[in-house]
């Protein structure tokens, strides 16, 4: 016993020597470059995870050895670094020109972009923050090579689909996995975050970069830093606030005037101006013609105030944030509300060897919307009315305000008419309610330890919840409400509210072990890792039918299920629903870099991932990835030569996994197990019966993808940029397979097929002029997609077709346009032409005619440039993005040209009026009363299959930063003004509202996207 009390006091002692042998000090200096400080240069203790960032007057400290070495960087600009020896003061000068330098860091590891084999780009916080846009997603369209943001609804806050590298899919997730601060997060939820949180945004790309989160990683990862304080840092205030406006777009088509309407009509001999007289339909025309876009958009107010705090001490630092963001939607009565706080802090032990932070987000937001975009359903399809609207009718009430019923009475039959559609629309829009809330709450915390040489150990855990709810009433004196019950208005009451709240609980934690160690020239880093995610959801929802108007927005409102109608039914009961359910993973993974003399890195990762999803056999997946680069310009042969030239080449290859099935976080929990249900059987009695065959050989979708960039950087990085050139394919698809409807159900999700993605990416910065007093910045960056279907299963003999316009196709893009071809009018008799697959000319539609297009709703081409141009204290900038090579068919055009039909209550377009009327007439519009609508035209050929690649001026700057010594006898410490605009210009060929729909085949009466202007200020003290 002595013996081992004597061991372990000598192993102490030893160890103790060796923590203390080092001579510990701290040393401070001030981080510039040949203007000024610079702040947040990031200052890293070398081999360590040691490091701290400059304050804003580009001052640091740290606690180091003497004999390590300092490293310090700072974004486009070439990193020094400094021997700590006897003095107790460092000030460092950086010199322009790298920025293959940045310093990169996820939840799992960190390196610089000079030493990173992995394809990543990224976004600074001034980027993004201060502008109008809900949510933050939508600022990064167009920033970054490859990197596709869909958003198919102008409401503020609406939801984006986010594609990266094509679609990787095609029953699966399609979107990358989303990280905030270490912790992943639901990637429909960043209406709920204050963008001016925001420091970074990085965007994970091959397999080097992404297999490291292994079953999340297949659609690549964004990566999302928030701000935080510096160490030894006075208290700093920063206060932002906008107001502004925003406005419809125009309109890319010609509606009818009331004029050309009834002349048409007259014309034609159908409708109500066949009746009129000449003289009549100029009196009509006179009293009313309408646009009704005009009726139901407004322009929309937009203001936010943000408070930001940031203060540190010598172990301590902290970020608070305040935020309120209001905009109201440019279509009558929808608006979002947002209000954040945050608080990001974060402190180290004396001698910096143990570390730990903890980050706080709360915020509530408030989305008042309407229903019924892109629908069918006339008297509920908002959006729809504002373009379909008569010309002649009169859309104000006797006093001269925006009628609220056009005189219809609640539960009229007899005025509820196709044409009286806007009215009924503008009655919901005034007395109905749809209003969705959500809590989101982002939590952290996360330590390291230093705790031997070279030895790290490290913990985080975040949670990441949502608790939303969901509020419809339709109101029981609505045109609409007496409807609402049973379908007629015989009801003593009517009306309807329909409530839903979830709550969404996300749980993850990762703990890891770290050795780093540099031996001469040569530096290891590697890394093992257990992570744990565990996800809940439960929801409740029920629909009350029934209310008493006196009481509408209260549950006293709600008529009692027991109420008895005339009829002896009990009309009034409501239904209730609830949902209840979880999921989970469990992995363990490691990853290893070497860095040798800075020319040569080599990086590889495995990872282990258990999903629940799938039997035992099955739940685990091994993917991995193994990528290597060559800095060319620290080779003695390159350097000599080209004195002034960054160039690095890298590769790298691996794989990742899929395992959400249906493209959603809860969804297909149980495709391995049979189901049963209630259900009607032999003559009429209830009996059990099966509702799903079960597939106990269901497994991992898996991706593999290589990828070969060169970053480089000529003349001093005057010019700089990256090319990458990639292959990503995708295997073992979930897809359904037919089978026998003997068995109960007609398919069978099965793992059959592959697709592949493979394109090439380009990124530009040019550095025109820079000098003490103006700085002129050009940027660019295009990226090229080509996606297509390998395989699909044998049963579908190459092609999946099941109505519509789309189709999956082997050999073309997920989401191809398979159709009958129009060939116009025939001239003999005015009914439409169309092509035979084989070439020749029918005036039918049939199935067998069709034929792949090759055109796709997803884009082909996507990038964006810019310009940033700075004179003393003055700044302009703007930010373009584009989208080519993608296709939507138009309905709403489908729908204005309508000519099978003219009676119908809609407008019409002007090209309408070209309708053959005579034999001998060339016109690509047939006859009035020809045999096809525009349903057929749209599900069935390529009448209406429009090119919706777009340019858009997405985004302009002009501001003014007031120097220091005009504020120095204020109590201020910086103040600066801009003006911007958002989608102020865009060029297309699209006729609509919007080219920009998000990835959607088929637009019809879908919220258009918004013009938004705004006025800003920024001020510190």
């Amino acid at each position: 016993m002595r013996s081992k009390f004597t061991w372990i006091m000598t192993l102490l002692m030893a160890l103790t020597i060796n923590f203390s042998f080092a001579q510990e000090k701290v040393v401070s200096g001030t981080v510039s470059d040949a203007t000024g400080p610079l702040p947040s240069a990031n200052v890293f203790v070398k081999g360590t995870q040691r490091g701290v960032q400059t304050d804003l007057d580009g001052k640091y400290s740290i606690k180091v050895n003497v004999g390590e070495t300092l490293e310090f960087t700072y974004v486009g600009f070439e990193p020094q670094s400094r021997v700590v020896g006897a003095q107790n003061s460092y000030d460092v000068v950086l010199a322009e020109g790298q920025i293959l330098d940045v310093v990169q860091k996820d939840v799992y590891r960190r390196t610089t972009e000079k030493k990173s084999v992995m394809a990543v780009a990224g976004i600074s916080a001034e980027a993004i923050e201060d502008r109008a846009n809900a949510s933050v997603l939508q600022n990064l369209q167009g920033q970054i090579a490859g990197l596709n943001i869909g958003t198919g609804s102008g409401q503020p806050g609406a939801d984006s689909t986010i594609i990266l590298r094509g679609v990787g899919t095609i029953n699966g997730n399609v979107e990358p996995l989303f990280i905030i601060d270490g912790v992943p997060v639901d990637e429909d939820g960043f209406r709920s975050i204050n963008q001016n949180d925001i420091a970074s945004v990085q965007v994970y790309k091959d397999a080097a970069a992404t297999s490291i989160y292994g079953n999340r990683g297949a659609n690549g990862v964004i990566v999302i830093s928030t701000k935080r304080g510096g160490y030894d840092e006075k208290m700093e205030f920063r206060y932002t606030s906008q107001y502004g406006y925003s406005e419809l777009q125009p309109l890319n088509m010609e509606l009818m005037s009331s004029n050309e309407l009834l002349n048409f009509q007259k014309r034609v001999g159908v409708g109500y101006g066949a009746a009129l007289s000449d003289t009549e339909i100029d009196l009509v025309s006179r009293q009313n013609n309408t646009y009704w876009s005009d009726i139901f958009f407004r322009k929309g107010v937009t203001k936010s105030h943000n408070l930001a705090i940031t203060t540190g001490s010598k172990n301590t630092n902290n970020f608070t944030s305040l935020g309120y963001f209001e905009q109201d939607g440019i279509f009558k009565s929808t608006n979002f509300k947002r209000f954040s706080v945050r608080n990001n802090f974060s402190g180290k032990s004396e001698d910096g060897k143990f570390n730990y932070s903890f980050n706080f987000s709360g915020n509530f937001s408030r989305s008042n919307g309407m229903n019924g975009a892109g629908s069918n359903q006339i008297y509920f399809a908002p959006f729809r009315a504002a373009l379909h609207g008569l010309p002649y009718l009169n859309p104000y009430a006797p006093d001269g305000s925006v009628t609220t019923d056009g005189g219809i009475a609640p539960g009229d039959i007899s005025g509820i008419t196709v044409d009286k559609a806007p009215y009924v629309l503008l009655n919901s829009v005034d007395m109905n309610t749809n209003v969705n809330d959500e809590i989101k709450i982002l939590t952290s915390f996360a330590a390291d330890w230093n705790f031997a040489k070279n030895l790290t150990a490290g913990f985080q855990m975040g949670v990441d919840f949502s608790g939303t709810r969901a509020l419809q009433i339709l109101h029981p004196n609505s045109i609409l409400g007496p409807f609402q019950v049973n379908g007629t208005n015989e009801t003593e009451y009517g009306g309807s509210q329909q409530e839903a709240t979830s709550r969404d609980f996300r749980f993850n934690s990762v703990t890891r072990l770290n050795y780093n160690n540099t031996f001469g020239d040569h530096t290891i880093d590697a890394t093992a890792f257990v992570e744990y995610n565990k996800a809940h959801l439960d929801g409740i929802n029920f629909t009350q039918l029934g209310l008493d108007s006196r009481l509408v927005g209260t549950g006293a409102a709600f008529i009692p299920g027991t109420t008895v109608h005339t009829d002896g039914t009990q009309p009034y009961i409501p239904t209730v629903g609830s949902t209840k359910v979880s999921e989970g993973l469990f992995s363990y993974f490691g990853n290893f870099d070497y860095d040798y003399k800075g020319r040569y890195g080599i990086s590889a990762t495995v990872r282990r991932d258990a999903s629940f999803r799938f039997i035992d056999d099955n739940k685990w997946g091994t993917f991995w990835s193994v990528g290597g680069r060559w800095n060319i310009d620290q080779e003695e042969f390159f350097s000599k030569r080209f004195p002034q030239t960054e160039l690095k080449l890298r590769a790298s290859y691996g794989t990742s996994g899929n395992q959400r099935i249906n493209n959603a976080q809860y969804s297909a929990l149980n495709r391995t197990r049979n189901l049963y249900g209630q259900g009607a059987t032999y003559n009429g009695s209830v009996g059990t019966v099966a509702t799903q065959i079960g597939n106990t050989d269901l497994r991992w979708e898996q991706t593999a993808q290589s990828n070969i960039g060169v970053d480089f950087g000529f003349w001093n990085n005057k010019l700089s940029g990256s090319v990458d050139v990639y292959r990503k394919r995708t295997t073992d698809l979930f897809q359904p397979t037919p089978i026998s409807p003997i068995n109960g159900t007609s398919t069978l999700d099965t793992n059959i097929g592959s697709l592949e993605n493979k394109g090439v990416e380009v990124s530009l910065k040019y550095n025109v002029f820079r000098n003490q007093d103006w700085t002129i910045v050009l940027n660019a960056n295009t990226s090229y997609n080509k996606n297509f279907i390998r395989d699909l299963p044998e049963s579908y003999d190459g092609i999946v077709f099941s109505n519509g316009s789309t189709s999956l196709i082997e050999g073309s893009s997920v989401e191809t346009f398979y159709v009958v071809r129009y060939a116009g009018v025939n001239p003999a008799n005015g009914n439409a032409l169309f092509y035979t697959a084989d070439g020749g000319l029918t005036e039918t539609i049939d199935d067998s005619d069709r034929v792949n297009t090759g055109k796709s709703s997803y884009p082909a081409w996507q990038g964006g440039f810019g310009t940033l141009v700075k004179y003393k204290g003055f700044e302009f900038s703007t930010q373009w993005s584009y989208f080519a090579d993608l296709y939507r068919n138009n309905l709403d055009y489908g729908e204005l040209e309508e000519t099978s039909v003219i009676d119908d209550g809609s407008n019409r377009v002007a090209s309408t009026a070209t309708a053959w009327q005579n034999p001998g007439d060339i016109t690509s519009v047939p006859r009035v009363g020809n045999p096809y609508g525009a349903v057929d035209y749209i599900n069935s050929t390529d009448r209406y299959l429009e090119d919706a690649s777009f340019l858009r001026l997405r985004n302009v700057l002009f501001g003014y930063s007031f120097s220091k010594e005009i504020l120095q006898d204020l109590p201020i410490s910086g103040l600066r003004l801009y003006v911007q605009g958002e989608n102020l210009l865009t060029f297309s060929s699209y006729r609509g509202w919007d080219a920009e729909a998000g990835f959607r085949s088929t637009d019809r009466g879908n919220y258009p996207t918004p013009k938004i202007y705004t006025f800003g200020a920024v001020i510190n003290f």
